[in-house]
């Protein structure tokens, strides 16, 4: 199964179109937050929606816990854990959840992190970058005893990064 993941569209319609239509096989489409789009535009293509720091944000809540083939998944947008100060709130509240995966946006910088075997992903930003990254999004997929993660380029789609998780 695979899902996509992206996160602070801010606004950058056309580009999110062409990365939704580059994935036309996608189980979920999932936004960590700050699309500023409209709700309806998000239902019309059948987006999972975090509602972000943005204070016009269409997201639908704050949290989503999903599961996908036996992995517990939290999303996030990021701002109410202070991401960008270090994962130690969204690391007890993966906790508490009993989640193994927690996705977050808010940072505008890819990432990964493992905690004593939970993990923190980033998909990066799809408008604004930061860090020593360009735009990204990220595709998902979940096989049988490991799930494969690859972050894009948001404007050519190609691999920026790739990570195996074993879970």
């Amino acid at each position: 199964m695979k899902v996509l993941i992206f996160s602070d569209v801010h606004g950058k319609k056309e580009r999110l179109e062409a990365i939704l239509e580059k994935h036309p096989d996608v189980e979920y489409r999932i936004s960590l937050g700050d699309t500023e789009l409209k709700r309806k535009f998000l239902q019309k293509h059948d987006i999972v929606a975090i509602k972000g720091n943005y204070p016009f944000d269409a997201g639908f809540t704050y949290e989503h816990m999903m599961d996908i083939k036996g992995r517990k998944l939290l999303f996030v947008h990021g701002h109410k854990y202070r991401v960008k100060y270090g994962y130690d709130r969204l690391y007890y509240k993966i906790l508490e959840a009993e989640a193994d995966i927690a996705l977050h946006g808010h940072t505008h910088e890819l990432s990964h992190q493992e905690i004593s075997g939970k993990h923190i992903i980033n998909p990066g930003a799809v408008n604004h970058a930061r860090g020593s990254f360009t735009e990204t999004y990220m595709t998902m997929e979940f096989l049988d005893r490991s799930v494969h993660i690859e972050w894009l380029d948001a404007r050519n789609h190609n691999p920026v990064k790739k990570r195996t998780l074993s879970i």
